[in-house]
């Protein structure tokens, strides 16, 4: 604090960039720009309680100066040449009035600013780890650590940040993230907040540079790496997913969401060996858990196993507890129409997967699933179309808000799974290019001048 004080104070009423106080008050150490909040926001409390005539100006977007009513802090900022004087011009400066009042007290309180940041560090680490857990239980309990920090200081961007990312509430994290980005306009998670809640009022070019420009600023931004690793997905750059999924596991290696998607991409990429492997052990770690269970039921149903899938969906101790009726109802229709292999067994099990899938983003995309690997290419084009054009038959009226279980969120509402191994048929087929040109997907690979991944292209003709 007293170094930032100085620094201000030689400045002489001109504005000193964040790059500078980092360079001149921190010795060259590799330190966030939260170091700089924190001082400056001690600093500020300081003068405050001293009574001091001097105030401390953010310039937006350049960065901080030194403002008095005192006459020497109102000299003309000194010239070069004049440089080898600074240290007696500043010991002369802090020696009147109220900075001299301001840097006293400083000395005094360091110890205590210290503490308490060692201490307020802590808690933001252990709310990170936290959440990083991925259960809603600890979610809520690294919520209220996050919500602590900011309230014992409200200058800490970094647990702003993280406060935005956990908090269920919209709102509530949107408030969190905007006051991030006031204290630090970089900060990552407040960015990548703001970047999902983006996703569709900007084009996929710009999200996807967006979150990239994140994960450059900050290598292990795991928010930004999951939604990076969806996104692509998403787009039919499988290799690209998996790269970023497994950046994001080397930070979070127990986040059972990445673990699942780990899961999907061996099968994804024909090992299926390894899909089963981390999906048996997943489940152990964390049964229950929407996501792993999700994958499991996925790669066992989908690849001619429909008796493993059956015990699965009957296992209440594995199985995440607040699956809605209809979505079980469906899950044992597209295991009992798998299990027959007939089209009367498919016929049969029509009802339920229909209702479910006007009903569930999750279950519709899970319909789409089943009738592509059943063969029934016409029935998932028709889901298709309903889930992510809104067009024919099935287009879903409560999109998730009548249905409330693992399957309701909007992100089941997106393509992740039209590039899965089920999906196949559905990607064979000559109706694929024009489906791919309703959803965005033609203009964005050319903009992006990429493709999907060759094995799963399927019958794209660009």
């Amino acid at each position: 604090m007293i170094r930032v004080l100085l620094a201000l104070s030689d400045a002489q009423g001109s504005v000193l960039s964040r790059e500078v106080l980092l360079d001149q008050c921190w010795d060259g150490l590799i330190v966030g720009d939260d170091a700089i909040n924190r001082a400056v926001g001690e600093l500020r409390r300081l003068v405050v309680v001293t009574g001091g005539d001097i105030e401390i100006e953010t310039v937006p977007r350049v960065g901080y100066r030194l403002k008095s009513t005192d006459a020497t802090l109102r000299t003309a900022p000194v010239a070069a040449h004049q440089a080898a004087s600074q240290p007696v011009r500043r010991r002369a400066l802090l020696a009147g009035g109220a900075a001299l009042t301001v840097a006293a007290v400083a000395a005094g309180a360091l110890y205590r600013s210290l503490q308490r940041d060692r201490e307020l560090d802590a808690l933001v680490e252990r709310g990170r780890m936290l959440q990083a857990s991925g259960e809603p239980q600890s979610r809520e309990r690294a919520t209220s650590l996050f919500r602590q920090v900011v309230m014992a200081d409200p200058e800490r961007a970094d647990a702003w940040g993280w406060l935005a990312a956990v908090e269920t509430s919209q709102p509530a994290s949107l408030v969190a993230a905007q006051r991030a980005l006031d204290l630090h306009p970089r900060e990552p998670n407040a960015r990548a907040v703001m970047a999902s809640q983006r996703l569709d009022l900007d084009d996929w070019v710009t999200y996807e540079v967006t979150l990239l420009d994140i994960i450059r600023d900050a290598p292990e931004c795991a928010l930004a790496l999951a939604q990076l690793t969806l996104f692509y997905q998403g787009m039919g750059r499988c290799r690209e997913s998996l790269r970023f999924n497994e950046r994001a596991i080397a930070v979070e290696p127990f986040n059972p969401a990445h673990q699942a998607r780990r899961a999907m991409k061996h099968w994804i990429f024909g090992d299926l060996a390894k899909a089963d492997q981390v999906a048996n052990r997943a489940l152990q770690l964390w049964p229950g858990n929407p996501s792993v269970w999700n994958a499991r039921m996925i790669t066992l149903a989908f690849t001619g196993r429909p008796e493993a899938a059956r015990s699965l969906l009957y296992d209440d101790q594995r199985r995440p507890g607040d699956l809605h009726q209809g979505t079980i109802a469906a899950w044992r229709a597209t295991i009992e129409a798998i299990a027959d292999h007939t089209a009367d067994g498919a016929r049969r099990a029509e009802p339920a997967m229909m209702a479910a899938a006007t009903q569930s983003p999750g279950m519709a995309a899970n319909a789409v699933m089943a009738f592509s690997y059943l063969g029934l290419v016409d029935m998932a084009y028709g889901v298709a179309d309903g889930l992510l054009t809104q067009k024919g038959r099935f287009v879903q009226g409560a999109r998730g808000l009548l249905v409330r279980d693992l399957y309701s969120g909007p992100v089941w509402g997106r393509t992740q799974f039209v590039f899965v191994p089920a999906c196949a048929n559905l990607r064979a087929d000559a109706r694929f290019t024009e489906l791919c040109r309703r959803t965005g997907h033609l203009a964005y690979w050319k903009a992006r001048g990429v493709e999907p991944d060759p094995f799963v292209k399927g019958s794209l003709s660009l």
